[in-house]
């Protein structure tokens, strides 16, 4: 077969063994079950990595000579999981450094410039299985700043950080309302938005502000606008303002947002929901199944450190068991994750082409008892469990 072009089969289309030849891959897994976000669940398969991306996948891919191989007949495997709104590694305070509460506009604060990559509370996500976070600032402003997409690797470079401009970070709950500072109410957190907004519409360069030369982005759609809104009144607000500036929008936490599914889908709104063990009423713990089933874009988020990324697997199992799809909430901790934050051309399924961000667990990924045994972020294991 030397000599003739690569030919990388696809999942479930596997008619016999074929042998890699186009490079040397660096790692072969084999498991019992693969499940790739992009297609029916391997049995019995083979994901083959090469330079930190994913070369190929399916059952009839043969380890070519030399790689190292992982063999775990009776593993899980599946894309490494994307946390879509959370607050790790702020520097030594989380909590002092996700929110400014001076200030109620402050689109040019960078988060990026708070994170610490080796805080602890980074490494307990990797471990858990969390590869890719999207970082933002807190609830108390609301134009907060800006938000970045990384990956959880030690180190802080430009090869860890996935997608730098991921947009703004709105807020329009409760906590961004304050007595002593501009806004007091709902109404008029809604008119200094539109105030900003209108403002920046008519950006002149030569003003050299740097705030209304980032909401000019937003107002002109080059940039995403993340909405942190709750209620149905702020959730209708929060429409409300996307349907006026035309901005390219994701609502965020959207506890309420099952009230209006079709308002939601029928404008193509992807929702980044809140931590489902933030909840506790079995409606409340129905409602982002019936969000999903009318049709929305979900995605999970731990909002951390308000819960620890390692329970971001467990808002899928719990909104499962209160009625979610399976297999839409196992996409909302990784590829629907990935394409609302911008990065799925690069992550959030095994497929070939992807960076090999890969979690090796001891069983299905939607049982609480499954562990994590194996945490692989560009083709190298970052994280790998103690034996007993």
């Amino acid at each position: 077969m030397r000599g003739k072009p690569l030919i990388l089969l696809s999942v479930g289309l596997c008619l016999g063994p074929t042998v890699i030849v186009a490079g040397q891959p660096s790692l072969v897994i084999k498991a019992g079950k693969i499940w790739t976000a992009a297609g029916d669940a391997v049995a019995n398969g083979v994901v083959v990595v090469e330079q930190g991306k994913i070369r190929a996948v399916g059952t009839g891919v043969l380890a070519p000579e030399g790689a190292k191989v992982l063999d775990l007949p009776d593993k899980y495997v599946m894309p490494g999981l994307v946390d879509a709104h959370c607050h790790l590694g702020l520097s030594l305070d989380v909590l002092g450094e996700m929110e400014e509460t001076v200030s109620a506009v402050t689109p040019e604060m960078r988060i990026l410039d708070a994170y610490n990559p080796l805080a602890r509370e980074v490494t307990r996500a990797l471990q858990s299985g969390v590869t890719t976070a999207l970082l933002a600032p807190g609830y108390g402003s609301p134009i907060a700043g800006q938000m970045v997409v990384v990956k959880l690797v030690d180190r802080r470079n430009d090869a860890s950080i996935v997608n730098p401009s991921a947009g703004i970070k709105f807020s329009l709950g409760a906590e961004a309302l304050m007595p002593d500072r501009r806004p007091t109410s709902l109404a008029g957190l809604i008119a200094l938005l539109k105030e900003e907004m209108d403002k920046a519409k008519t950006y002149d360069p030569k003003s050299m502000d740097p705030r209304a030369e980032i909401l000019n982005r937003v107002v002109n759609g080059q940039l995403p606008v993340h909405l942190y809104c709750s209620t149905v009144d702020e959730i209708l607000a929060a429409v409300e303002l996307i349907d006026a500036y035309k901005l390219k929008a994701v609502l965020v936490g959207a506890r309420e947002a099952d009230e209006l599914a079709n308002v939601i889908a029928e404008r193509g709104l992807p929702v980044v929901y809140m931590p489902v063990l933030l909840l506790s009423r079995d409606k409340d713990l129905k409602r982002v199944g019936t969000l999903a089933g009318a049709g929305g874009k979900v995605a999970f988020a731990s909002f951390g450190p308000k819960t620890d990324s390692s329970d971001l697997r467990t808002s899928a199992i719990v909104a499962v068991k209160y009625g979610m799809a399976r297999e839409t909430a196992l996409q909302a901790i990784t590829i629907h994750a990935a394409e609302i934050l911008g990065v799925a051309q690069r992550l959030g399924s095994i497929e070939p082409g992807k960076d090999a961000d890969l979690v090796i667990l001891s069983g299905d990924p939607l049982e609480l008892t499954s562990r994590v045994e194996i945490v692989i972020v560009n083709g190298n294991i970052v994280y790998q469990r103690e034996q007993k």
